[in-house]
């Protein structure tokens, strides 16, 4: 049934049920509230099975549109390996390098950027399966390997006992790029869909993001008690069934075999891409706010693993159990939705500039509140550490995405015709590569301070200056362009020339494919 009868359908039983309701009404005068009341339990029931119904009818067209095992795809990558996987590695790594590894703050800090690194290098990854189809697929046999890859790595790093920390860091960083690579095949998959079907574009959008955010919020319900109960080996253990489904993405994602002459390595096509990518970084819209965003992470020191470490210590901190640690870590994904919400209804009327600046100030203070938890000042005012630490990421949180949201808005439109997935995923890396250096730079912030699990007495003052650097990005807002994100252009590489590549490259493959079907029809 169209989704137009189904909102009509209900909007008669809706009135049929009213009108029901309203002859009850007249038959008694005192009976008139208890009327109102029937009909406000009536109507909140029926606009709950309304959007339930809407939810059913939204998941059956885009079952139609695109097959249920490219949405089952979507799920497992984003929602199980990104999102559930994801969340649980995060928590059960934090209580590895310092239950296992008995690693000092500053250690598990650099090591943690180290497993981060193959999540800056995914336009790698796309050249690959752009350039060197397997058997003539470029999809599916990637697919599979990150699968076999990745529960290998995970496996092993839970049967050691005590391996090396660089062996550890080895194959956390192994898993990672085997959750990042099938995260780069999928996104050609669904910018692929979203081209023959640019209807629902937006639909495969809010299906990966859903995804996305459901995966990590179950992940966060599951990584504490996962911890507390098997460890952190076993919680490695547990999420490697995340890459064993990604065999099952590699069965049922849609992909035709390439014709013959396009089976085989593409360095022409490859060398074309980098040379008009190479053009693109010139072009000043490109590369200022790429600049800008790589700063923006970087100048800022993460100094998260010391504040796990002193979260988590019983005697000089609250000593936060796993689940709660779970919990916390699960807030973020809750904020998604809120910062979605204030973007949309309010903050994207501004300029790009203030988008930027007034997060970034907010985030500034945000991070100061943090020297009230690391002091004790919040037990002197009454304010329990579990009640502040919530309400402190929340916010934070909240903050983080209206941060991040402009900057998925903008990436998306600087990336010119003819090398749209490049220019995004570089994007995207200069983003992750920044979050790399603070890590860095938190580790070596820790290290000079000699804040250590023995001792946290300058763990405040690494708060303070970490706050104080969130402030420095706001000097480099000059190198952001004017105006709102509306009043953006989409730059352009030599005129026509990357279309032209591109129209080249699809009258080819239509070329080759018409000469493949005489030759069947011959046969």
């Amino acid at each position: 049934m169209p989704e137009e009868d189904e909102d009509a359908l209900l909007k008669n039983v809706a009135l049929s049920t009213m009108n029901k309701i309203d002859s009850d009404d007249n038959h008694d005068h005192d009976l008139e509230q208890d009327g109102k009341d029937i009909k406000s339990a009536h109507f909140r029931k029926l606009e709950q099975w309304n959007y339930a119904r809407h939810f059913y009818v939204w998941l059956r067209t885009l079952q139609n549109t695109f097959g249920a095992p490219f949405m089952a795809v979507v799920v497992i990558v984003y929602g199980v390996s990104e999102g559930y996987a994801g969340n649980v590695r995060h928590i059960a790594a934090n209580y590895y390098w310092k239950d296992v590894q008995k690693l000092q703050p500053a250690e598990s800090q650099a090591f943690e950027a180290f497993v981060g690194m193959p999540w800056n290098i995914k336009p790698i990854y796309g050249l690959i399966t752009d350039t060197f189809p397997i058997g003539g697929f470029q999809r599916w046999p990637y697919l599979a390997i990150c699968g076999v890859a990745g529960a290998c790595c995970l496996w092993i790093l839970s049967l050691l006992s005590v391996p090396s920390p660089w062996l550890a860091t080895l194959l956390m960083a192994g898993a990672a790029l085997c959750t990042a690579f099938p995260d780069v095949v999928v996104d050609a998959a669904l910018a692929e869909q979203s081209r023959n079907q640019p209807t629902f574009a937006s639909d495969l959008q809010s299906l990966s993001w859903g995804s996305l955010s459901l995966g990590g919020l179950v992940g966060s319900v599951v990584s504490g008690p996962a911890v507390h109960s098997f460890g952190p080996r076993g919680a490695f253990f547990l999420i490697s069934v995340a890459p064993v489904l990604l065999l099952v993405a590699a069965w049922a994602i849609p992909e035709k075999r390439l014709p013959k002459g396009l089976d085989r390595a593409k360095f022409g096509d490859m060398l074309k891409t980098l040379q008009l990518f190479k053009q693109a970084l010139k072009i000043p819209a490109i590369w200022r706010p790429a600049l800008y965003v790589y700063l923006a992470r970087a100048l800022c020191p993460d100094i998260s693993e010391s504040m796990f470490y002193w979260f988590t210590d019983p005697v000089v901190g609250p000593g936060f159990s796993e689940q709660f640690i779970g919990l916390v870590g699960g807030i973020g994904y809750l904020a998604m939705f809120v910062g979605v919400g204030l973007y949309n209804c309010w903050f994207r009327r501004y300029t790009l500039r203030t988008m930027f600046l007034w997060p970034q100030v907010a985030y500034a203070f945000m991070g100061l509140c943090d020297t009230v938890i690391v002091n004790r000042w919040n037990l002197q005012l009454g304010i329990p550490d579990r009640a502040f630490v919530i309400g402190d990421e929340t916010f934070t949180d909240v903050i983080g995405r209206l941060q991040l949201i402009p900057f998925m808005v903008l990436s998306a439109r600087l990336c010119p015709p003819g090398v749209e997935g490049t220019v995004f995923a570089f994007l995207m890396s200069v983003s992750n590569f920044g979050a790399t250096c603070a890590s860095w730079n938190g580790a070596f912030l820790l290290h000079q301070l000699h804040v250590s699990k023995e001792d946290y007495s300058n763990l405040w003052l690494a708060v303070v200056i970490r706050s104080l650097l969130r402030l420095t990005p706001a000097i480099f807002l000059f190198l952001l362009p004017l105006g709102t994100v509306d009043d953006l252009e989409t730059p352009i590489i030599g005129g026509t020339n990357a279309q032209a590549v591109v129209n080249k490259d699809e009258e080819t493959l239509h070329m080759l494919e018409t000469q493949q079907e005489m030759v069947e029809m011959k046969h």
